[in-house]
């Protein structure tokens, strides 16, 4: 019989007023990051995302546990998050519980640094990072993310845009101390073409700090191991198979706050 279709993002019908990329950088500009986030919030209802994230792109992992091996798929959104059109969007950065909210809203989670690691692995794009220093540049200003996404843009090919891409940003990602770091970000990755990341796994901004680099992946909660369907958030609270996932062992939050 035929392989079933990949799993997509239930984004709703996009409504015929909903804002191109280049419209929407343009209500962001000289926003505080809460006033952006209320311009951002009704987007995903709005349908405006753009149709080539819709399709989520496999991963496969596998890992030898007490002598068995075991084998898992999760699927994740072929670039970075970000609204607009097909033609005309924004890869955007976005705040922890904002990025949870768009997960809860998609049925999607947020990766590990394990996770994104096999992300990287497994993308027949990889483009080289594009660092901007903070000592020259607003880092956190929307003018940036849009400079950023430009310059990300300009390194892809025209058929890139069916292909899983990496490399092109920070990950925002859950991690083992998120317990023990409220109110901090995870983030992980900015992977150079040789594999190696310019990010280690850092936890010290907090919330409000959203800049250029940070990226949006998102995974369907849903997933396999072993052939079975399961969920993410089970396989990272498994003491064992959270191998599978976690390069930190298991997890016991595997989510950010929405506030």
């Amino acid at each position: 019989c035929a392989a079933p279709p990949p799993p997509s993002l239930p984004v709703p019908p996009r409504l015929p007023d909903a804002a191109s990329g280049s419209q929407l950088l343009e209500r962001l500009r000289g926003l505080d990051l809460a006033a952006r986030e209320r311009e951002l919030d009704p987007q995903i209802a709005a349908g405006n995302v753009p149709p080539f994230l819709w399709t989520l792109v496999p991963i496969d992992v596998a890992a030898e546990i007490e002598g068995v091996r075991h084998t898992g798929r999760f699927w994740c959104t072929r670039d970075y998050f970000g609204f607009g059109t097909e033609a005309d969007w924004l890869r955007m950065p976005l705040s922890p519980p904002q990025a949870q909210r768009c997960a809860d809203a998609l049925g999607c989670v947020l990766p590990t640094r394990k996770m994104v690691d096999a992300i990287w692995r497994a993308a027949a794009v990889q483009v080289e990072p594009i660092p901007f220093s903070p000592q020259e540049h607003d880092i956190v200003s929307v003018g940036l993310f849009a400079q950023h996404h430009a310059a990300i843009e300009a390194q892809l090919s025209p058929g890139a845009r069916g292909e899983l891409v990496a490399g092109c940003k920070k990950d925002v990602v859950v991690f083992a101390a998120m317990g023990e770091r409220p109110r901090h970000v995870g983030i992980y990755g900015w992977h150079h073409r040789d594999g190696s990341p310019i990010q280690p796994l850092y936890s010290g901004h907090t919330f409000p700090h959203v800049d250029y680099s940070h990226g949006i992946r998102l995974v369907a909660r849903a997933m396999e191991v072993d052939g079975v369907r399961t969920t993410v958030d089970a396989v990272l609270a498994d003491p064992r198979l959270c191998e599978l996932l976690s390069d930190e062992g298991p997890l016991r939050t595997w989510r950010y706050p929405t506030f």
